[in-house]
Order: structure tokens, then sequence, then C-alpha cells
């Protein structure tokens, strides 16, 4: 097996290729910035609380600072078990 730059050490090909050491964890993923990851948990309440108003406010404030990791994981709360 050829090493793929940037691929976990052992994934083979039927694995996803990714940058090692970006797995998820229960706290977040690595790398998204701490007032990110608040906004994020402050979307998950405002769902779980019904405020449609909050939602759509802090989505907004949201796009303007999300990269793809940061609605990843979004939608990992979202979908989480109280």
């Amino acid at each position: 097996m050829t090493a793929v730059p940037d691929t976990p050490a052992g994934a083979g090909p039927d694995e996803p290729a990714g940058p090692a050491g970006l797995d998820w964890a229960p706290a977040g993923p690595a790398g998204i910035d701490p007032s990110v990851r608040e906004m994020v948990e402050q979307i998950v309440q405002a769902v779980r609380d019904g405020d449609d108003a909050r939602i759509r406010a802090l989505l907004a404030d949201l796009a303007a600072v999300a990269d793809t990791a940061a609605l990843l994981y979004l939608r990992e709360r979202l979908y989480a078990t109280q």
C-alpha cells in the first residue's frame, strides 16, 4: 500500500482520506473557534426552545463566519440526543 499524504496512518482504499488528527470529538472538532462553538450551542438551544426569531438571527451571524467544519459541527449537535 502506498501512503497518501495527509491520510491517517493505516487508512486503506475503503477508508476516507483526510488530514490525520481531525477526528470528531464530543467537545467538538479541534480547530473551531470557541466563539463559533458558543454560537452553535446557542443555535442548538434556540432550536430546542422553538425560538424561530433567535434561530434566524444566530444563523445569520454564523453564516458570516462559518466554514464547513463549523456547519458539520452544528449538524452533529442538532442531531445529538439530549
